[in-house]
Formats: C-alpha cells, sequence, structure tokens
C-alpha cells in the first residue's frame, strides 16, 4: 500500500521544490542541535571545573568525569525512548502535527535547563536534559517527511543535508555558548545565558513551522487506537527482521563510534589541555567546519559515483584512524588538522550509513525502520557519553583509543556482513 505523497509529481519534479518544503525541517533540526551542542560545550568545562559549584568542592576528577559522562547520557537516552515513538506517531497522523507538538515540549524543557542553572540545582538539570531529549527525538519525523519526497536515489542528498544542519549547528552554538557564558564579554553573562537564546530560538522556530511547513503524508485515519507497547515494539521487530538487522547493527557500531567521539574529545581538551570554555568552543566549532563542507558537495559527489555501502566502509576506517591520532600530540597546534579531517570522514559516514538502510526498506516501512535506526543511534550516543564518562576516569586518552577500535570493528563489519542494495537496472547502490 502507498501511503503519504509519494505519488505527488509535483513534489518529485524539483529537488529544489522539496529542499524548500523541507527547509522548516533542516532549521528545525538545526535550533536543536545548536541546543545540544551548548549542553556539551557549555557543561564540559562547568562539570570539570566545577565553575558552576553544582559539585561539591572536594569532589575528585573521576567524580567529576563520571558525572559528566551521566548528564551528557541523558539528552540522547530521552531521545533513544521517543524515537520509535516519534515515528510511529508521525506515520499514524502525520508529521506536522507530532512535529508542532514535540516543538512545544521542548521550549518548556530549556526553560527548565536555564532555571536549573540559574538555581544552581544539578537534579533539575539531570532532567530537564532528559526531557528535552525526549521531545527533540523529532529528527525521525525530519527523515520520515524526507523518504515522503524523494527517491531512494536522491537520499543520501538530502540525508546529507540534515547531517549538514546538525553540523553547522555544531559551529553556531559553540561560538554562541562561547561568548554568551564568557562573563568577560559581558558581566551579567553566565551559563544559563546560551540556553536563554535558544529558549527564544524555540519559540520562533514553532511558530514558523506552524505557519511554513506543508504535511508530507496523509494521516491513517482508518487505523485502530495507539497502544504504547506496539510503538516500542517496532525497534524490538526491525531487530528481529533478517532484512534490517545486520544494516542496524553495523549503523549501531558506527553510531558508537563518532558519537562517542563528539563527547569524549572536549572532554580529552579539558582535562588535558586544561581549556576553558571559550577555548574549548572554538575547537569544537572547528570539527563543524569539514562536516558543513563534506556535506555541500563531497556526499553526492562520491554516492553519485560510488556503491554507498563503500563510502561506509571506507569514512568508518578513517574515522578511527584520525579518532587514535588526537591523542598523539602535545600541544593543541597539530590538533587543528587531526580534528579538521575526522570531522570529515564522520560527515561522510553518517548519512552513508542511513542510507544504506532507508534503501533497503519498503515506502511504507521508512517512518517505522528510520525511527527505529534513529532510536539506535541515540542509544549508542547515550552509552558512549555515560562509557566515556567512566573510561576517561581511568585514563584519559581510553575513551578515544576504544571510539578508534570500535569505528574500524564497524567497516569491517559492513565489509563482511552487510549485502548491497540493488539498483533495478542500473547496478549497485550500497
Amino acid at each position: 500500500m502507498t501511503t503519504g505523497f509519494r505519488d505527488t509529481s509535483g513534489w518529485r519534479s524539483s529537488q529544489s521544490q522539496v529542499l524548500a518544503s523541507l527547509l522548516p525541517l533542516y532549521i528545525v533540526i538545526f535550533i536543536g542541535f545548536v541546543g545540544y551542542s551548548l549542553m556539551i560545550t557549555v557543561f564540559t568545562p562547568m562539570i570539570i571545573h566545577n565553575s558552576n559549584n553544582m559539585l561539591s568542592s572536594d569532589a575528585s576528577s573521576a567524580f567529576r568525569a563520571g558525572t559528566l559522562g551521566v548528564l551528557l547520557a541523558l539528552y540522547p537516552l530521552g531521545q533513544f525512548l521517543g524515537s520509535p515513538v516519534m515515528g510511529a506517531l508521525s506515520d499514524r497522523f502525520g508529521r506536522k502535527p507530532v512535529l508542532i507538538w514535540s516543538l512545544v515540549v521542548t521550549t518548556l524543557c530549556y526553560g527548565l535547563i536555564v532555571a536549573s542553572l540559574v538555581l544552581q540545582s544539578l537534579p533539575l538539570l539531570l532532567a530537564a536534559s532528559l526531557l528535552a531529549g525526549l521531545a527533540e527525538a523529532n529528527i525521525v519525523t525530519a527523515q520520515g517527511a524526507i523518504a515522503d519526497l524523494t527517491t531512494k536515489e536522491q537520499r543520501a542528498r538530502f540525508f546529507g543535508y540534515i547531517y549538514m544542519s546538525v553540523s553547522l549547528a555544531y559551529i553556531v552554538g559553540p561560538l554562541l555558548g562561547g561568548k554568551l557564558a564568557d562573563p568577560s564579554v559581558l558581566p551579567w553573562f553566565n551559563d544559563a545565558t546560551p540556553f536563554s537564546a535558544v529558549l527564544l530560538m524555540m519559540v520562533g522556530i514553532t511558530v514558523a513551522t506552524l505557519l511554513w511547513f506543508r504535511e508530507t503524508r496523509h494521516p491513517l485515519s482508518a487505523a485502530g487506537p495507539i497502544q504504547v507497547r506496539h510503538l516500542f515494539a517496532g525497534l524490538i521487530a526491525s531487530l528481529s527482521n533478517i532484512r534490517f538487522r545486520r544494516f542496524l547493527i553495523a549503523n549501531f557500531l558506527i553510531y558508537l563510534a563518532i558519537f562517542g567521539f563528539f563527547r569524549a574529545y572536549p572532554m580529552y581538551l579539558v582535562q588535558g589541555f586544561k581549556l576553558d570554555v571559550t577555548e574549548v568552543s572554538d575547537f569544537i566549532a572547528w570539527v563543524g567546519v569539514p562536516i558543513v563542507l563534506v556535506n555541500l558537495g563531497l556526499t553526492g559527489f562520491l554516492t553519485a559515483r560510488l556503491p554507498v555501502r563503500t563510502v561506509t566502509i571506507g569514512s568508518a576506517l578513517l574515522s578511527g584512524v584520525f579518532f587514535a591520532l588526537i591523542v598523539l600530540p602535545t600541544s593543541t597546534g597539530p590538533l587543528w588538522p587531526v580534528l579538521f579531517f575526522a570531522g570529515g570522514a564522520v560527515a561522510l559516514c553518517l548519512p552513508a550509513c542511513a542510507t544504506m538502510l532507508s534503501q533497503a526498506a519498503d515506502d511504507d516501512e521508512q517512518g517505522e525502520i528510520m525511527g527505529s535506526n534513529q532510536a539506535l543511534q541515540v542509544a549508542a550516543e547515550a552509552l558512549s557519553g555515560f562509557g566515556a564518562g567512566l573510561l576517561a576516569a581511568i585514563a584519559l586518552i581510553l575513551p578515544l583509543s576504544v571510539l578508534a577500535a570500535t569505528a574500524i570493528l564497524a567497516a569491517m563489519v559492513v565489509a563482511i556482513a552487510v549485502p548491497g542494495v540493488q539498483r533495478k537496472g542500473n547496478g549497485p547502490l550500497a
């Protein structure tokens, strides 16, 4: 059965029309990840240096690293719980209503984050981070809308735009956070100021999405009542399906390595080189630069000429190599090129592995399977964030070393276990 607007040729006739219709979603993703990048940028030195006095003054460095790992794990844990729900609900009721409600809740959560920082309340900050992750599982809605409006051959490019939005957020967010959290810029700036700015952005994008975004999928009005246990069963069903299991396992390993990297290297820089919030924000923003550049052109160029599976294998291998190289420099100077190439490899790998899975699914399975994939992604984020904190408490270089080995293992799994997806009449796609 065909659902949604997939047969509407007007949407498919022009990639520029598709991009224009999806632009609100890319902006939503951008603002959401601005907020999340601020968590990594602001919370890392705040907890490691205990600048906000949320921890006891005599807390050990190991305890601080462990606390940071837990804090950074809660947002993706919320996304893990919310992603299958968002995917299934957007398939059932349409993309727009699910998106609007998630934005309203997200806006309230950023208000709670601001309050927790002003009140210096770690329990409230932990709770607000978890709730924000639950609400911002709306990236699944964006992926479903892209699948509604694009062919399988186009998806690598449009999924790449998602990661380009994320990458731009990882440039703007840290630069914004580094300045807005620095009282030397203005005396009243503090750790809460950047999140206040995101709160205002969320209000604006919620109104804009309500007015601008066009629904891409017809609600399934004839479907029966929603049951929560069925929403969470989607991930188990996807993993049980032999068509998807190997894709999802490979993607989980890739996500474990890549999103662990995004948490581990700021921690390594703050602890190893004693960087403050402004200094570490510059490095975090720098890593976003190659990701934007790659997704502007290289991702589409390579996936149009090479099997997506080949791109996934090569980029995962390169990611592992550059993750390992980060721990070698004894000064910050050599870190700039190493982090640049690590960011470029990551930029190729993320849309490629998502595209492999999407190409293996039928049209009516896109929302559920991409929701399951997103759930695995954020589960990997939560696990890697928590694990990075624990490993850093043992040895500073351990998190990046383990993540490098995981990326290389993921490349081997794709090469050995994941099958190619065939393009009808025109050779391999993946």
